[in-house]
């Protein structure tokens, strides 16, 4: 019986042909692919000032400093993300307030609000699933307070509304829809900080002085967090079909919705009682499914559990289903059909 997997790598005949391109050339490391994929990106998304660097949390470390989140400076995120949200954070000294989610498991406006101080330094709007509700709010409510808003898109680059905030960080690691095997992207707000982002990623060297110039001298210490041509190539191939690939994605979160199953960019969700049984049927019908990232407090690093009535309600509700290129109308519909059999069972018992 063929399964389909939660998260599934997608990979286009552009990607592979490009990749081979690259390796026989000998430009593996940083060279003309990654401007061009820089290039690309903000014609796309009609974007201004894009970094591209090794890795999303990369991204988000880059962001950080950039921001200068120092040791004490209270920092809003979602209570429930990736760890890559917050552990950067902890490296920097920085006080991590957490604020409750809603419903639909993005962080709520209305916490985020009570939890603003005098020492509130940024807040962290995280995409959950690419689900970009609460954004507006939080760059109105950013803007008005003249604090930082720094989004974490790592899997919102198939929303249609992102990269707004003061920086703005993409995933570009193997599950996501977009993917270079590997990367992100930084977008920043501010020309200047663009400037200083792009010595930065590369041990502080401005790269394209120090070749044409020989200017070897380093004012700021910085990180080994560029892309290389490799990824990039990837990530042109698939750029290439993203249209393609948003398309279908489209498609299958209205076949969701037609099931009466939420759904975003990166995945559908449904929230249930009795989650691991669900998980089982579903696993017995072929159909991987998962909770994929936890509440944050639940580890030590990050000073232990706290109370959160909505994250507190929901820990053993939410279950992630399947929205990628190897998912098709039909696999919705027999989940659908799954869930539906499972709530009418569970409403029986």
């Amino acid at each position: 019986m063929r399964t389909i997997k939660l998260f599934k790598p997608f990979v286009s005949w552009y990607a592979v042909w490009n990749t081979m391109q690259v390796l026989r050339s000998g430009q593996l490391a940083e060279g003309p692919r990654v401007k061009e994929f820089e290039e690309k990106i903000e014609q796309r998304f009609g974007l201004k000032n894009v970094l591209t660097v090794n890795s999303g949390t990369a991204a988000l470390e880059l962001a950080y400093e950039l921001a200068g989140i120092g040791k004490g400076d209270e920092v809003i995120t979602p209570i429930l993300t990736c760890t890559a949200t917050n552990i950067p954070l902890v490296h920097r000294g920085a006080s991590i307030v957490f604020a409750d989610i809603d419903r639909d498991l993005n962080i709520s406006v209305e916490d985020v609000k009570r939890r603003i101080t005098p020492r509130t330094k940024a807040i962290v709007f995280v995409h959950f699933g690419g689900n970009n509700r609460g954004l507006k709010e939080l760059l109105d409510l950013a803007r008005e307070k003249n604090i930082f808003l720094i989004e974490d898109a790592a899997q919102a680059i198939a929303s249609d509304f992102w990269g707004k905030a003061d920086f703005t960080c993409v995933s570009l690691q193997a599950i996501k829809t977009l993917t270079a095997g590997d990367g992100g992207l930084l977008v920043c707000k501010d020309r200047t900080l663009y400037e200083k982002g792009k010595r930065l990623r590369w041990f502080g060297y401005d790269r394209e002085k120090k070749q044409k110039l020989g200017d070897t001298d380093l004012v700021e210490a910085g990180y080994k967090y560029h892309m290389n041509d490799v990824s990039a190539a990837i990530g042109l191939g698939n750029l290439k079909v993203f249209d393609k690939i948003l398309a279908h994605h489209h498609k299958l979160i209205q076949a969701y919705k037609e099931e009466g199953i939420m759904a975003y960019p990166w995945f559908a969700l449904v929230l249930v009682d009795n989650r691991d049984e669900l998980k089982e049927l579903l696993k017995k019908g072929g159909i991987d499914s998962g909770t994929h990232h936890y509440r944050n407090d639940q580890y030590t690093i990050f000073g232990g559990r706290k109370p959160f009535p909505v994250m507190d309600e929901l820990e053993d509700k939410y279950l992630l289903l399947p929205l990628h290129m190897g998912v098709s109308a039909a696999d919705v519909k027999k989940i659908g059909k799954l869930v539906r059999d499972f709530n009418e069972v569970s409403k029986s018992n």
